[in-house]
């Protein structure tokens, strides 16, 4: 009696005809997901349509804060390009900001030595 661990011969795969027709027809039944068809070509974002649709966007949020009496307003900061959110206060003074002025100070910065950055890399 020997107490050697013989490995087993690879498995054959199951052929179709191993499948009864009843679950075979029932595999095939399953509901496929659907198949995204995608472009040739990518279809780039127009800048000048994305920022209105940004703008109208924080618009409808502001009436809608407005609306449920809350203290809460969203801009888009220009230079930077993001959207800010600020919560007020009842007297009117800014509690909290995101991103903060901090930050936002820093991407005005970081936008206005960007030529400079640029023009020493030629």
């Amino acid at each position: 009696m020997s107490n050697e661990i013989q490995p087993s011969a690879p498995r054959a795969p199951v052929a179709a005809a191993a499948i009864p027709a009843a679950r075979a027809a029932e595999i095939e039944a399953r509901p496929q997901p659907p198949v995204e068809a995608k472009p040739a070509v990518e279809k780039k974002t127009d800048p000048q349509e994305a920022r209105r649709t940004l703008q109208e966007a924080t618009e409808h949020l502001n009436k809608q804060m407005q609306r449920n009496s809350r203290d809460l307003s969203f801009s888009v900061d220009d230079v930077a390009n993001k959207v800010v959110v600020t919560v007020k206060n009842r007297e009117g003074e800014v509690v909290r900001q995101i991103p903060s002025e901090v930050a936002l100070r820093v991407a005005h910065n970081l936008d206005d030595i960007k030529g400079l950055l640029q023009d020493g890399k030629s």
